[in-house]
């Protein structure tokens, strides 16, 4: 009995090393598309963002919007660009949520809607998108959008810069004294 539980146990052990070692030999897709992508081969890329965005990649699916938003290795397609973005945004993508935003608020592929373009901006802010808090930040210091919120701008703006939410600054109101 013994033999049988160790030769089966030595047996799974070398199936084990054979896939580990097989894996390593195939290199990430992730790190070939991007690759790719810095040496200006955008149409490789895209095959690889392709494949990995059809498996639910939410960094591919945002990678191939910003293709189609660019026109690198592809034709500049607007509703594709805002189709990927969205896909990814609702895959949890941060960055994509902001350009799904600002895809709404311009109407680049989509039929323009202010409310549904802000609502995407702040889902990426509060996930700590660094672009997305600026820009609500500067929306709220300058009243594009919503009402005009000098607390809500300092929030915004100081967890852009890495404060966590806490202003290192208070913006003054226009018609404070210095």
């Amino acid at each position: 009995m013994f033999k049988k539980t160790f030769r089966v146990f030595v047996f799974w052990t070398a199936v084990l090393a054979v896939l580990i070692y097989t894996i390593k030999q195939f290199p990430d897709r992730s790190v070939e598309a991007e690759t790719a992508y810095l040496r200006g081969d955008y149409v490789l890329a895209q095959k690889f963002w392709r494949k990995m965005a059809r498996l639910g990649d939410a960094t591919a699916q945002y990678n191939l919007g910003a293709l189609y938003a660019t026109g690198n290795g592809v034709d500049v397609d607007e509703e594709k660009a805002h189709k990927w973005f969205l896909t990814a945004a609702k895959n949890g993508n941060a960055a994509a949520k902001f350009e799904v935003g600002k895809t709404f608020e311009t109407g680049a592929g989509v039929a323009p809607s202010a409310a549904t373009g802000l609502k995407w901006i702040i889902a990426s802010a509060e996930d700590g998108y660094a672009p997305a808090q600026v820009d609500l930040g500067l929306k709220y210091l300058n009243g594009t959008g919503v009402e005009k919120d000098l607390a809500a701008a300092n929030f915004w703006l100081a967890r852009a810069a890495g404060s966590g939410g806490d202003p290192p600054i208070q913006i003054l109101k226009s018609d404070a004294t210095p």
